[in-house]
């Protein structure tokens, strides 16, 4: 399932310029159905070929969905085009609000900011956007029910997650085979494991999800601190 940008470039250039969910959770945006679960498109697509650390979400959810579209729809009207407007799209809407302010905090205390010369991780979103491949297991949102799919049922109990993430994440990381990887939460590591990602690959393992909704998420850190400084360190 890897469908292309230029597929749906008129369909994006077509959407108001807010974007609402009604415009994009219905047949000319949907991949597929299995069960309880939907998969749509976003224009969320390329790699960015430089990057030494890869974050790696479980799925967009609706709000980062419809910021894609928006962004995607605007840049288009302003005459960008691939692959540029790809890494642009990404830049504007990763990791936004509380999820990004947690998500430096933990990096820069283990010291990846460190390891990347840089005075924070602040800048990997920012003025060194090109150290960062932003991505998700499954590429393009999955929905249950119409809400944002959470990790129930996992990738395997799922053929169509499992083929997703197949087709779109696992060559996407074969392109960045030095990089970090940096799998946010446990559901998302457990994915990996699931698609046979190679354990020899640098990666944070037992990295917490940064959201503000995860209150697990100081006690995890604080528990797997050294073991994440210590790979950060070696990486």
């Amino acid at each position: 399932m890897t469908p292309s940008f230029n597929d749906y470039a008129e369909r994006i250039c077509a959407l108001p310029a807010v974007p609402e969910e009604s415009d994009v959770l219905n047949r000319r945006f949907r991949l597929g159905r299995e069960g309880r679960l939907e998969a749509f498109y976003a224009p969320l697509h390329g790699v960015n070929h430089d990057a030494r650390i890869v974050i790696v979400g479980l799925t967009p959810g609706l709000s980062q969905m419809l910021v894609a579209f928006r962004e995607a729809r605007a840049l288009l009207v302003e005459g960008w085009r691939p692959p540029g407007i790809y890494h642009e799209i990404r830049r504007r809407m990763a990791f936004a609000g509380t999820m990004r302010r947690n998500l430096i905090e933990m990096l820069d205390r283990i010291g990846v900011a460190e390891r990347l010369d840089l005075a924070s991780t602040t800048a990997l979103f920012d003025d060194a956007s090109d150290l960062l491949h932003s991505t998700s297991t499954l590429r393009f949102p999955v929905l249950r029910d119409r809400r944002n799919y959470s990790g129930s049922p996992s990738l395997k109990h799922s053929q169509l997650l499992t083929s997703m993430a197949a087709a779109n994440l696992v060559p996407e990381l074969d392109k960045l085979p030095i990089a970090l990887i940096v799998p946010l939460g446990r559901a998302v590591e457990g994915a990996l494991a699931h698609l046979g990602i190679d354990q020899s690959r640098k990666m944070l393992h037992g990295f917490p999800h940064p959201s503000g909704g995860n209150g697990h998420r100081t006690s995890q850190f604080k528990s797997e601190y050294r073991q994440l400084r210590r790979a950060a360190r070696n990486w």
